[in-house]
């Protein structure tokens, strides 16, 4: 709490951005831990300015980078509320999140296996489920959680399998009924979900 309330969390937006890439590693884990915490730590981090660049490391950092910004990710997903995780997602995390499934470590195969389940699990709860799930699949992360279904890693095999069985379920017909939806913008809230704003999941 001491970090949080010294105002050092915009300090770690900037060394994300450092050039060398040991400085920026460090500086993930520490988001990563903060984002482990409960929803009013993981807001100092959305306030921070945080996502934007902790979203470039997935994109262009070198591994041991993108590993702790993977963690940072998937633990918002865990702790986070309803509106932070659309807000993560509305800040274009998914398709660098996905293509971390191809990387060779297993942990980080896992952790982000988790994360997406978690979006997916948000999803749902805004009745959105088949529109996330394109999305999931647009950015190409669908094909990979398929591929890890074979998998030797019998954890990731696992994780893979369960995505597919509760969030693509009927495998190729599913995109011919999401496909008339694909045009609508943003998610649609019921009225229990009225305080997450428009905006969300609108990619």
């Amino acid at each position: 709490d001491s970090v949080l309330s010294s105002a050092a969390v915009p300090v770690f937006a900037k060394l994300l951005q450092h050039p060398k890439m040991n400085i920026v590693k460090e500086a993930a884990w520490t988001i990563s831990n903060i984002t482990a915490g409960n929803h009013t730590q993981i807001q100092v981090v959305i306030d921070a300015g945080v996502l934007q660049p902790l979203i470039d490391i997935l994109v262009k950092g070198d591994f041991k980078a993108q590993k702790e910004a993977a963690w940072a990710v998937t633990n918002l997903t865990s702790g986070g509320t309803v509106q932070q995780i659309v807000h993560l997602c509305g800040e274009g995390v998914l398709k660098p999140f996905c293509d971390l499934l191809a990387a060779k470590d297993d942990k980080t195969v896992g952790v982000v296996l988790d994360g997406i389940a978690n979006i997916l699990t948000t999803a749902e709860k805004l009745n959105e489920t088949d529109k996330v799930a394109m999305m999931v699949e647009e950015c190409g992360g669908l094909d990979k959680i398929e591929q890890l279904q074979s998998h030797e890693n019998e954890q990731i095999y696992h994780k893979a399998l369960q995505i597919i069985e509760t969030f693509f379920p009927d495998g190729d017909q599913v995109d011919e009924e999401i496909a008339p939806k694909a045009g609508e913008t943003g998610f649609e809230f019921s009225a229990a979900e009225s305080s997450v704003p428009q905006s969300g999941f609108n990619f």
